[in-house]
């Protein structure tokens, strides 16, 4: 048993029998006939026992999923600074934040057709109640982050949190992505705060913290949408909020 196994994503030799066990579920059904309009069901059982990994089931779902979500959605998605990364070494990602899904998505699509090592990606329980959302999020590479706990609770849970993303860094050369705040940004105003850079200071084994923090090779991500993903779940809140109503999120 590892320490990380409460909040790791799935090992490779875990992802067939995961898929295999969500394959009939209606809404796997529809990201697959979405994805793959015209497959047989011989089809799509040849194209599940080819998934052996993490990468495979990105490389021959998701980043297909995601190029039909572009190009039915998008006039395209373009990204910089690509070429500064060596396609061999890990990074710290420390990005704005729109939407849990579609950000870091949008990252690794870009990473892998630019050769560069993909994400293991940082997502609150609070998003993944259902196991179905679960079994997703781990599939995709993301480990997770617990959410309203005591201070206690919170303060081991948070040393947990930055000793996996040293690990993933160091020891498996993994890039972690992470958002620079919690919670997305409903007013546009980007600010990292000073409790996530805490957090990923809580592994520190170096006599500087400015040492450490060097070696973790943080990459700074600006991600921008024409228009926001999630307006529409935004709104109901600012509203509440100007009216001085409570809200209470779905």
């Amino acid at each position: 048993m590892s320490k990380f196994d409460s909040i790791r994503f799935y090992r490779d030799e875990e992802v067939s029998k995961v898929l295999q066990g969500i394959g009939n579920h209606p809404m796997v059904k529809s990201l697959i006939e979405y994805t793959f309009p015209g497959y047989s069901e011989e089809q799509i059982q040849e194209l599940f026992s080819s998934i052996n990994s993490i990468k495979d089931f990105q490389a021959k779902i998701i980043y297909h999923t995601l190029q039909r979500v572009l190009k039915n959605s998008s006039e395209g998605l373009f990204g910089s600074g690509f070429e500064k990364l060596d396609p061999n070494t890990s990074y710290l990602f420390i990005s704005n934040h729109r939407d849990i899904l579609l950000d870091t998505s949008f990252l690794n699509v870009l990473l892998m057709e630019n050769g560069k090592i993909m994400t293991g990606s940082a997502v609150g329980d609070n998003l993944v109640k259902k196991q179905l959302f679960m079994d997703l999020a781990k599939l995709n590479r993301n480990f997770i982050v617990k959410r309203g706990l005591s201070p206690r609770e919170d303060l081991g849970s948070s040393k947990m949190l930055s000793e996996y993303m040293c690990h993933l860094l160091k020891e498996e050369n993994r890039s972690v992505w992470i958002a620079q705040r919690e919670g997305r940004t409903k007013d546009g105003n980007d600010a990292t705060h000073q409790g996530g850079l805490k957090m990923i200071g809580m592994a520190c084994n170096e006599d500087s913290m400015m040492d450490y923090f060097k070696k973790l090779r943080i990459v700074p991500v600006s991600i921008s949408y024409e228009y926001d993903p999630t307006d529409k779940l935004k709104m109901p809140q600012l509203m509440a909020q100007l009216q001085d109503i409570e809200y209470i999120k779905d």
